[in-house]
């Protein structure tokens, strides 16, 4: 049975500099979720002792989804810690899995899925397109970015589900005016990492 899960990763985001606050992604922050892209990758690269060459990053409004697959669990912990190190990053989904590689069906058949809703999201002109991100693995389908309302982030949900293949969709889009309930970002990572919060 397909599962639609609705995350709520939102916040008002204000930046210096902004002349006005309109729905939408600011450039501001494509920049930062570009930098702590380009940063954390980098970082990965040069780990040494784990294989995380596997992993997928996306960094949409400031959340980091982790996909892809690697070698031993120790890995995927890893990796979570590394992208929590970006000061960048206020949120991370970390959907690894550990395990041997994907056949090239399966990857072929995630790529299909994406394909596919994203040419539904473009063609729905109550959805703008331009301000999500869709990732697919395994089936599971994970839309991030931003959504102008409730019911633009309820259309994009709706979309990807109706696409064959899909098993799941975890909808991580932030909605004008909503909160976050996320705890300090540090002592995550802290907690996670073994590291003191403090120190």
């Amino acid at each position: 049975m397909l599962r639609v899960i609705a995350v709520t990763l939102s916040t008002a985001i204000l930046l210096a500099g902004c002349a006005a606050l309109q729905p939408g992604r600011s450039v501001g922050r494509s920049i930062d979720d570009f930098n702590a892209s380009t940063q954390i990758k980098s970082t990965m690269l040069r780990a040494e002792g784990y294989a995380l060459n596997g992993v997928d990053l996306e960094v949409t409004e400031g959340v980091a989804l982790l996909s892809g697959r690697v070698p031993r669990p120790e890995d995927k912990v890893y990796a979570e810690c590394v992208t929590w190190a970006s000061p960048g990053v206020r949120d991370v989904v970390n959907e690894v899995v550990v395990g041997t590689s994907q056949g090239a069906g399966a990857v072929a058949r995630d790529a299909w899925i994406t394909q596919q809703i994203r040419a539904r999201l473009v063609s729905d002109a109550d959805v703008r397109a331009v301000n999500m991100n869709i990732e697919t693995q395994n089936g599971t389908v994970y839309l991030l970015g931003f959504a102008r309302s409730e019911g633009e982030r309820d259309r994009a949900s709706r979309h990807a589900s109706l696409v064959d293949g899909v098993e799941q969709v975890v909808v991580l889009m932030r909605v004008p005016g909503e909160a976050p309930e996320l705890g300090p970002r540090g002592a995550r990572r802290a907690e996670l990492c073994d590291l003191d919060p403090t120190g």
